[in-house]
């Protein structure tokens, strides 16, 4: 019996074996046509992590591979029958030497997934239109000037990643009816085709940008999220009223000087962003928003808040730093979830009582509710406009 058991076992791991084959950090400078014999059976190839410069002719016998794992090596390039590997489905080469995307990539018809980050791409070759299966382009962090037009005829595509690169400008995107995300933040793009056929867009991305204004928002039902921050952006489209499902609209860094009464349609926001603008007031239709959680107005030039305020019942973090603001309205202290409040680099006056008993009761709420309150005293030194920017590093 404890034969069979045994015997039993070996064949386990031999299905195993076929399943995934992995040399994955095993200082590896180059697979050998042995290594290639091994692996031929696999489904699941990694030789991520090694210090490979290329791959052997001999690659072009894994003929049953569906995931190749090549990340963090040195290879700049793909064998000439690297086509052959006809079933894969998902590519990870991030982290290497490549300067393109190969001709050799559009004969990988079964490709659902491309990971080609960190890498020193400049082109992506007009072949890709022929994996009409991808689903996920990642191309983040490499040196593309510009994107084929043939990437418009992916139509499968839900995800494109083409942030960290050199983009003056997109091409047409209305074919990519599924995008679900579309992250294009820190390139220099100054203007952007029309995104009002991609209906499925939930996560749009277009931070650090030399973008002067807003696409049309039409037809973005779908969109959660939106973060346009640090562009020079003069105003907020009046189309955000059809994000019907918009979460998150972070805008910080850019130049606008006042908000569309159709942002009080979007009943869904939870957390807006409009730190260092040009605002002076806040409108009062701003507080309809009555799901909102986060306002941060910090670094602005707001000479007040006004009273109705206290109708952001949900309002839990509210960032007005480095404002204009003389005083505060009583109402805030009905704002009864707020956690944090940072009133640093205001001009209030920290020796009237009304201030001093409101910003005690304020420190009370924020603690009770387990948050913090900074209040102007603790406005030496110009700290306040630092603290604000390296805040809104992370919310890019």
């Amino acid at each position: 019996a404890n034969m069979s058991e045994y015997e039993a076992s070996l064949q386990e791991m031999r299905v195993e074996e076929m399943q995934e084959f992995s040399r994955e950090k095993h200082n590896l400078e180059e697979i050998t046509p042995e290594l290639v014999m091994a692996a031929q059976m696999a489904l699941v190839v990694n030789f991520a992590g090694n210090r490979l410069t290329s791959l052997p002719p001999s690659f072009g016998l894994l003929q049953l591979v569906q995931e190749l794992n090549l990340s963090e090596n040195k290879i700049s390039e793909l064998p000439y029958n690297f086509g052959k590997l006809s079933t894969l489905k998902t590519l990870d080469i991030s982290d290497n030497n490549f300067s393109s995307l190969p001709d050799a990539l559009g004969d990988l018809t079964s490709l659902e997934r491309v990971d080609a980050y960190k890498n020193s791409i400049t082109s992506i070759s007009p072949t890709i239109a022929n994996l009409t299966r991808l689903r996920e382009l990642n191309v983040f962090n490499n040196q593309l000037s510009l994107l084929p037009p043939e990437i418009n005829r992916l139509h499968n595509l839900e995800l494109l990643n083409v942030a960290s690169n050199r983009l003056a400008a997109v091409p047409d995107l209305s074919g990519l009816t599924n995008l679900t995300r579309l992250a294009l933040f820190w390139n220099k793009i100054t203007e952007l085709p029309s995104l009002t056929a991609l209906n499925e867009l939930a996560d749009l991305q277009l931070s650090k940008n030399q973008l002067t204004s807003i696409p049309d928002m039409t037809g973005q039902g779908n969109l959660a999220s939106i973060s346009v921050s640090n562009n020079k952006i003069a105003c907020i489209p009046s189309s955000i009223s059809a994000c019907k499902k918009l979460n998150e609209f972070t805008a910080g860094s850019n130049l606008i000087a006042d908000l569309p009464p159709q942002i009080a349609q979007v009943q869904t926001l939870t957390k807006l962003v409009l730190s260092q603008n040009k605002l002076t007031a806040l409108p009062n239709f701003l507080f309809d928003l009555e799901n909102l959680e986060t306002l941060d107005v910090a670094d602005n030039q707001l000479a007040e808040l006004p009273p109705p305020i206290s109708r952001l019942k949900a309002l839990t973090n509210l960032f007005v730093q480095g404002n204009k603001l003389l005083q505060l309205p009583e109402t805030l202290r009905d704002l009864g979830s707020l956690k944090r409040i940072t009133l640093t680099g205001n001009p209030l006056d920290l020796q009237d009582s009304r201030y001093i008993e409101l910003a005690g009761d304020l420190q009370k709420l924020c603690e009770a509710n387990g948050g913090r309150f900074l209040g102007a005293e603790k406005a030496e030194g110009s700290g306040s406009k630092l603290k604000g920017l390296g805040k809104f590093k992370l919310g890019t």
